[in-house]
């Protein structure tokens, strides 16, 4: 197989499970929908908007409704999407909608200590030792009052990521373009989240992290499709698509086509 490009989000899915990339970007395979998704679309969606336009406050339902109505085209049982939250009280509805505009209010609290410089920045571009480029939009680019010129990406969950690989790639494409760029930072918009600590980027190769790139382009183009079992399964948008995790199911069955396809073990 041969991809156009990469991206940290196809590094990380493949990093994490091999089955899941192909089930994905090979085969193509409808995903599970979820509530998490819509939910911080929207927010990014009136984030962009509110910069880009200031004279315009955003309407949460404007942005929020229109996914979902996507959505329900694809599954209209939306009590079977994934969501987040406790499993008797999971965030969905009513309660998605009202994290919407939360996640949104503390957004522009973020904002009022911020000169933005870029927003969705394309960064995409090349890194050393990867044969393809590594696409990537950066949510916000400025200066902060009291850390100074950075990188943000807004999060809407309740936990951080568990790595720094985001912030870390697009630190290493923006070397050249913005050179006095060290810090980065995980904007937790989430009530309930806590406040993630800014990320020291000034130490970042840009070598390594192509050589990574690269090896997980080189075990694609091996066609090496390997099942990684985990606790990550529970929110797995390709679940319902994967022979592991959904065995015996005419739609696995239909999807998951590894053993045809190249090295499913």
């Amino acid at each position: 197989m041969q991809l156009g490009h990469m991206s940290f989000s196809a590094l990380s899915r493949y990093e994490e499970c091999p089955r899941s990339f192909y089930l994905g970007k090979v085969r193509h395979a409808e995903e599970k929908q979820t509530w998490f998704f819509p939910i911080g679309t929207a927010v990014h969606e009136m984030i962009e908007n509110r910069i880009l336009k200031t004279d315009v406050t955003p309407i949460a339902e404007e942005y929020f409704y229109p996914l979902i109505e996507d959505q329900m085209k694809i599954d209209p049982i939306d009590v079977n999407w994934l969501a987040g939250g406790p499993q008797d009280d999971p965030t969905i509805r009513a309660k998605a909608l009202d994290l919407v505009k939360r996640c949104f209010e503390n957004a522009l609290a973020f904002l009022e200590d911020i000169d933005v410089w870029e927003v969705e920045y394309d960064a995409t571009g090349m890194l050393p030792g990867c044969e393809v480029p590594i696409k990537a939009f950066i949510d916000i680019i400025g200066e902060h009052k009291k850390h100074g010129p950075g990188i943000w990406d807004w999060k809407t969950g309740k936990q951080k990521p568990k790595t720094n690989l985001q912030l870390e790639t697009y630190r290493a494409l923006t070397l050249t373009t913005f050179p006095n760029l060290k810090y980065g930072h995980w904007a937790m918009l989430n009530p309930e989240a806590a406040q993630a600590r800014k990320v020291d980027l000034s130490s970042v190769d840009a070598s390594a992290l192509g050589a990574r790139y690269q090896k997980a382009y080189e075990q694609v183009k091996e066609k090496i499709w390997k099942a990684n079992a985990g606790f990550h399964c529970r929110f797995c948008t390709q679940a319902p698509n994967c022979l592991i995790q959904s065995p015996g199911t005419r739609r696995a069955a239909f999807y998951d086509k590894s053993e045809e396809d190249g090295y499913p073990f």
